[in-house]
């Protein structure tokens, strides 16, 4: 049985009303875990008028990302369910995304591999472009192209968290999203936790699903860039920087990632409408991340 777990955040009710007509019939129960800050009347309205029932849980506070993820997963643990898929508000899932996870999954459980998740290749609708594997190289970053039109699940490092399918036992002993990360590589350090634990994870390329990343897309030297506001810039920073002294992510990761540590000081403020300020924040980011000061930035 699996539950559907949706994070919502100020959600735009025309892309939530696309995400639950396409998940509606491919789980068993949908769990709606809100972030929105206040009472969410206009949330609680649109999901009351649906023909079929939601478990809705308003935190009445941004409270993360991770947070939110795993209430909902606790949740579904609590009613029995065997299985969870994890969503955001943005997403939409193709015809019988589900049942297609679940047959490869066991699949690859017959074979004896020891899954930690699965999950659809993505589009990303602001770029066009395609999710990757990722396999992190002592000397390199290897992004393998994911054919569409194969069913052989093809192995990653790490999985985008929407969309994921990941069985709660497995969950279980993997441990929970780290909150104090709040937003941002939650699902990477999740992943990276598995696979040093001796999981693996799983593209399953025909299974292609619409996904929206980041606020916008800028080209630089031919390479797609997402661009967040600042207070994103801050997570994404402060948080890679502290994975980097966890000894689960692997010297892997670290090594590809330390060097562009630089680029992010340079590029981000570049792009940035508020230059200085986003620079100064990337810097506080960089401290933060190197003393281990997590956490919800307000609350400092």
């Amino acid at each position: 049985m699996v539950a559907a777990v949706i994070i919502l955040y100020l959600p735009e009710l025309s892309l939530l009303d696309r995400l639950f007509q396409s998940v509606t019939g491919q789980v068993d129960a949908i769990i709606a875990v809100d972030n929105t800050p206040g009472p969410s009347t206009e949330v609680r309205s649109f999901l009351d008028s649906l023909p079929h029932p939601i478990s809705y849980i308003p935190l009445g506070d941004n409270m993360g990302i991770a947070t939110a993820q795993n209430i909902g997963i606790k949740a579904s643990i609590s009613e029995g369910y065997s299985h969870v898929l994890l969503l955001d508000q943005d997403s939409a899932l193709p015809p019988k995304m589900v049942e297609s996870l679940l047959s490869s999954e066991a699949e690859l459980l017959r074979e004896g591999k020891e899954v930690a998740v699965v999950g659809p290749q993505f589009i990303d609708e602001k770029s066009g472009r395609p999710s990757r594997a990722i396999r992190h190289r002592y000397f390199g970053i290897q992004k393998l192209y994911l054919d569409p039109n194969s069913t052989t699940p093809v192995e990653t490092d790490h999985i985008i968290a929407s969309g994921s399918l990941m069985r709660t036992s497995v969950f279980q002993r993997v441990g929970p999203m780290r909150d104090d990360l709040f937003i941002d590589w939650v699902d990477i350090e999740w992943g990276m936790r598995a696979r040093s634990m001796g999981y693996e994870s799983y593209y399953i390329p025909s299974v292609v699903m619409k996904h929206s990343v980041g606020d916008s897309v800028a080209t630089v030297y031919g390479r797609d860039i997402h661009l967040h506001n600042d207070l994103r810039n801050y997570y994404m920073l402060r948080n890679a920087v502290y994975l980097c002294r966890l000894k689960s992510m692997g010297w892997r990761w670290k090594i590809n990632f330390a060097p562009r540590i630089p680029c992010y000081l340079v590029l981000y403020p570049f792009l940035s409408g508020s230059k200085l300020k986003n620079f100064k924040m990337l810097l506080r980011a960089i401290w933060d991340g190197l003393i281990g000061r997590l956490g919800r930035l307000d609350e400092k």
